[in-house]
């Protein structure tokens, strides 16, 4: 391997341990209601919160060199049922979010902007989790 092919590798590798990820969860609900999460990793329990309509909770992470790091969170509003969804699979969304995932809650499920062809975004809505 070439010594410029090392050095390419080695900033790459750098660059990904020392950057930090956010994910951002923003209560959107329609009707103004309270939103209550819940959001873990393998590793860390990160406890229960209250979002208030167009309040957010941030999660700061440095995304595993290897891939793998998850971060999945249960919802809840009213009386309601308990709806989980993973915030951050970074399998498959290492590249639709840049160093930040913004998801919008809504009753139907979460929506975020992703990135596509790595410059143009698109809205995209996915539906809870059975």
């Amino acid at each position: 391997m070439s010594v410029v092919v090392r050095c390419v590798l080695l900033l790459s590798m750098l660059t990904l341990t020392w950057a930090n990820n956010h994910v951002f969860i923003t209560n959107n609900l329609e009707g103004r209601e309270d939103l209550n999460i819940h959001c873990k990793s393998k590793d860390d329990d990160l406890g229960p919160h209250v979002l208030h309509i167009n309040q957010y909770f941030r999660i700061t992470f440095q995304p595993n060199f290897f891939f793998g790091t998850l971060f999945f969170c249960s919802f809840q509003w009213g009386n309601g049922p308990l709806f989980h969804f993973d915030v951050y699979d970074q399998n498959t969304d290492y590249y639709k979010c840049d160093a930040d995932c913004k998801w919008y809650v809504h009753k139907n499920g979460p929506c975020r902007n992703e990135l596509q062809d790595n410059s143009s975004y698109v809205h995209k809505c996915y539906p809870w989790k059975q």
